[in-house]
């Protein structure tokens, strides 16, 4: 009698590398799974008209910013243009950021539809409760506003972040590298926390799962913030994220103590 083959060993859990490319692995498993597009069809929108407002606004804000400390001399018109690149680039990459979780904010209800249908998919279980718009429409206020709170928080964050700033000579590197952890681990927290809320996870419990798998929640976390950083590609980061995030969760989550999915049939027999 042959041996059974043994249990595949996931190379994510409590590492970095693999990680951080769990967003293009979602990507590929949307562009993969047809039935996902619809689904996904939402918050391409979203991020579209988000970010290209947020492209408007930062180019008006620049124009007239330069505008108005123009002078006619020429060296200032160097050092002005000099501070003017550096400036709209910082404020570039701020706008990504923030743009962008909005569009996840106000793109939620779809992305928890992208999880439990990328779960269902990748693990083979149905679903027992039938997707309808009518219950789509009716989970909106809730999860939009779950959304923002998780936005806020961000927001809070990278203000407290500021005063690192201050620190004389190295403030601008510190209160980059808080930039980067922080917005990593949101979101880690946002695109990881799906499933986890299907499950019924408290905040704590979501804290401790990031905490226990905090390196590979960090590295997923960073490759979400490097699509989230490149002009147009951004657009896709949404879907890719969400299913992305499902998916590693399977591979991290913990079976013996797994919560019970209402979404999910229950499972049976030997335990």
């Amino acid at each position: 009698m042959a041996n059974p083959a043994p249990e595949k060993q996931s190379i994510l859990d409590g590492r970095v590398i693999g990680s951080p490319f769990y967003v293009l692995r979602g990507a590929l498993f949307v562009w993969k799974n047809r039935v996902l597009w619809k689904f996904a069809a939402a918050p391409l929108v979203i991020s579209a008209v988000v970010l290209s407002l947020g492209y408007v606004l930062l180019y008006y804000f620049l124009r007239d910013m330069v505008h108005g400390v123009m002078s006619d001399q020429w060296y200032w018109q160097i050092v002005y243009y000099v501070l003017a690149f550096i400036v709209g680039l910082f404020l570039l990459v701020l706008f990504f950021f923030l743009f962008t979780r909005i569009a996840s904010a106000l793109a939620a209800p779809f992305n928890e539809v992208i999880s439990e249908r990328t779960e269902q998919i990748a693990t083979g279980k149905a679903s027992l409760i039938p997707f309808s718009f009518a219950a789509l429409i009716k989970d909106s206020a809730r999860g939009i506003g779950h959304a923002f709170r998780i936005l806020a928080v961000y927001v809070a964050l990278l203000i407290a972040a500021l005063v690192l700033w201050l620190i004389p000579g190295a403030g601008p590197v510190l209160f980059s590298a808080a930039t980067i952890l922080i917005s990593s681990y949101m979101f880690a927290y946002e695109y990881l926390g799906y499933p986890m809320d299907r499950r019924r996870y408290s905040f704590r419990e979501k804290r401790r799962f990031l905490r226990t798998k905090l390196k590979s929640a960090l590295g997923f976390g960073v490759g979400n913030l490097v699509v989230a950083s490149i002009p147009l590609v951004n657009v896709l980061l949404i879907p890719a994220a969400v299913a992305g995030g499902t998916l590693l969760f399977l591979e991290l989550k913990p079976p013996a103590s797994e919560k019970v999915d209402e979404h999910l049939p229950e499972k049976t027999g030997p335990q």
